[in-house]
Order: C-alpha cells, then sequence, then structure tokens
C-alpha cells in the first residue's frame, strides 16, 4: 500500500466546474445594466468641477440681480413739504419732544433726539448667587419680578415700579418747560 493511497487529502476528486476566464468576466461587466463600482475617477472629479463653478456662477448672478434692482420711484400728484415741516409738528410740539424716554433696552434711559446727545440712566449693583452683577441693560437672565413703565404719557411723565429679588426701586421722569429751563 502506497502512503498516498491512505492520506484522505490525497483522495480529491477533481472539479469539473468550468472555470471562466478573466477575461470573459470583465467584457460581460462592462454590458451590464447597472455598473456602480465601475466608475472612471477622472471623469467624475471634471463633472464635479465643472459642476461646481455652474452653480457657483448662477448663485452668483442671483444675487448680483437683487442687489442690482432698480428703486421704484415715487411719483407725487402734487409737491408736499415734509411732514416734520409742516406747522403741526413745529414750535412748542416738537420743543416738547426734544427729551424723553427715548432709551430702548435699558432699564432708565433719558436722552435728546439728535444723534450725538447726552446720554443719562439708571444703573445698579445687585447680587445673585453670591456674585455682584450690574443691572442696566435689560434681560431676561436679570430675573427681575416686575419692571417697565406703570405710567407713561409719551412726553413729559412717567412712572415706573423696578423689583430686584427684595430690592424696589420706583423712578419718575417728569420735564417742565419753565422760563430759563432752555
Amino acid at each position: 500500500m502506497d502512503a498516498d493511497e491512505d492520506d484522505p487529502l490525497r483522495k480529491t476528486k477533481p472539479n469539473l466546474k468550468i472555470r471562466k476566464d478573466h477575461r470573459s468576466t470583465s467584457t460581460s461587466r462592462a454590458y451590464s445594466p447597472i455598473r456602480i463600482f465601475d466608475v472612471n475617477l477622472k471623469v467624475m472629479l471634471g463633472l464635479s468641477v465643472f459642476a461646481f463653478f455652474v452653480i457657483f456662477f448662477l448663485i452668483h448672478r442671483l444675487v448680483n440681480q437683487a442687489e442690482e434692482a432698480p428703486r421704484p420711484r415715487v411719483v407725487t400728484p402734487f409737491p408736499a413739504p415734509k411732514v416734520m415741516d409742516l406747522p403741526q409738528f413745529g414750535g412748542e410740539h416738537r420743543e416738547s419732544l426734544y427729551w424723553g424716554t427715548y432709551r430702548p433696552h435699558v432699564y432708565l434711559g433719558i436722552r435728546a433726539r439728535i444723534p450725538w446727545s447726552l446720554i443719562a440712566g439708571l444703573m445698579w449693583i445687585g447680587v445673585k448667587d453670591g456674585r455682584y452683577l450690574i443691572r442696566h441693560v435689560c434681560q431676561d437672565s436679570d430675573e427681575l419680578s416686575t419692571y417697565g413703565w406703570t405710567h407713561h404719557n409719551g412726553r413729559d411723565f412717567g412712572h415706573q415700579v423696578l423689583v430686584d429679588q427684595s430690592m424696589t426701586l420706583a423712578t419718575s421722569f417728569l420735564k417742565s418747560k419753565v422760563d430759563g429751563s432752555g
């Protein structure tokens, strides 16, 4: 007896399946309807760069058209003076609106209605969680239980109450025109 005949690993049947040639699989793949992984990288990169420039050009054109939109021309049927030049808005009325509480987003702010005016306001230091905090600008994080005008006529009088934890501040604004007040 031969040693090769007793070895079970040597007793294999020959594979009778016909092996396809490598060239025949690549040609059949070339004709398959779905070729997901067989993409030329250079072509895809070139198409991507071209598409990027086309999209960039279109967006650039749209933005420039929006910026260069013609301003509509207003045509009035008759020449009219500006509203502020009317007699109703001059003299005493205009003077009465010169100073006021014209500073938004602060607890109390007083200024004149000119661009570079003197500004006055209210600022105080409060304590929260053992830290000192400056109160001036209205913020939700200040957690004041009450603030805002309780009475204000929009011209020469105003009263407000500010409640910051255990401290209550009451402010009043009064404007009067007397001789020599300017």
